[in-house]
């Protein structure tokens, strides 16, 4: 019943993206703004720093209105916004990184894991309605899950290695970091831990993860095709269906960029090619890749398409902004 439950209630939230989803363009942005107010709120949570104190904000793309949900002295991380509009994240109110749960209207905090010599972070919800995490538990940082409600226990990974950022795909497995081979590179695990697959082998160690559904359409063809054979076309069009994984990595200068891969390995592409940092990505149920980047001169939240087209600014702050 759990199951069947979770996975309405992804399939509700991803329908209401598709209905309401902003295909914004950047020039027109603003006049989009005013006359979408009258549809249905599309919120992103967010990181923003003020002087030394960091909370955690729900920002309302269409208004841009921006609402506190955390006015406290304590550090909050990784926010990721739940199908019934809660917000889970991480927190140090206990002095250890834990897992809660916000509710934006009442304000109301659930705190889920209570691991008073350990750290539980980095939550993501998978499409059955369990959240992964990132824990330190055993020492070095391993993957585990448990219920919506903070029970049930299971271990993800095992291995002497370090593990990170875990991002469920549509599908029910589970994409992370590891340094499995004495190199962080992107992976891919079933939810209950087996069949583990590497998915990257790239010059660079990537540094922050998102996953990308199968549903995802690029907005723009990349056509026409070098090749136009039948084959090329067949190809082409499957590699559209292909779940994907989109990561933060050093160019070869140096930078910051966002990166994609399909989950066989296949199409690596750099999304930003701009100078400075594109980091922290997170991948909209509507495809829109929400990331931070210092590129108009401060840290900001963006929103770009799923193919890294018509970036737009969406903080627009002098003070630090984060997707994560």
């Amino acid at each position: 019943m759990r199951k069947k439950f979770g996975r309405s209630l992804f399939s509700l939230f991803v329908s209401a993206f598709f209905i309401n989803g902003c295909a914004l363009q950047i020039d027109d942005y603003e006049s989009e703004k005013l006359e979408n107010k009258t549809k249905v709120p599309i919120k992103i949570p967010l990181i923003r720093k003020i002087n030394s104190q960091t909370d955690l904000y729900l920002l309302d793309v269409l208004s841009g209105e921006m609402n506190i949900l955390t006015d406290d002295s304590f550090d909050e991380a990784d926010p990721y916004l739940m199908p019934n509009g809660n917000v889970l994240f991480s927190s140090r109110k206990t002095g250890n990184w834990q897992l809660y749960t916000i509710d934006p209207d009442s304000k109301e905090i659930i705190q889920l894991t209570n691991d008073k010599a350990f750290n539980n972070y980095r939550p993501s919800l998978t499409v059955d309605g369990r959240i992964v995490f990132v824990s330190d538990r055993l020492i070095k940082p391993n993957i585990f899950s448990i219920n919506s409600d903070g029970s049930e226990l299971i271990k993800l990974t095992n291995g002497d290695h370090y593990y990170d950022y875990p991002a469920p795909l549509d599908d029910g497995t589970v994409l992370y970091l590891s340094n499995e081979g004495n190199k962080w590179e992107v992976w891919q695990i079933n939810a209950d831990g087996t069949n583990k697959q590497k998915i990257t082998n790239i010059f660079a160690n990537p540094v922050s993860l998102a996953a990308m559904p199968s549903y995802v359409r690029d907005t723009q063809l990349r056509t026409p095709l070098p090749d136009d054979s039948f084959a090329a076309r067949r190809s082409y069009l499957l590699n559209k269906l292909l779940a994907k994984a989109v990561f933060t990595a050093r160019n070869e200068n140096g930078d910051f960029d966002l990166y994609r891969i399909n989950v066989d390995g296949t199409d690596l592409r750099n999304l930003t090619k701009v100078s400075g940092v594109d980091a922290n990505p997170v991948v909209m149920p509507n495809g829109k890749i929400i990331f931070t980047s210092d590129r108009d001169g401060d840290f900001d939240v963006w929103m770009m398409d799923p193919d890294g087209y018509n970036p737009i600014n969406l903080t627009r702050d002098p003070n630090y902004a984060s997707s994560r």
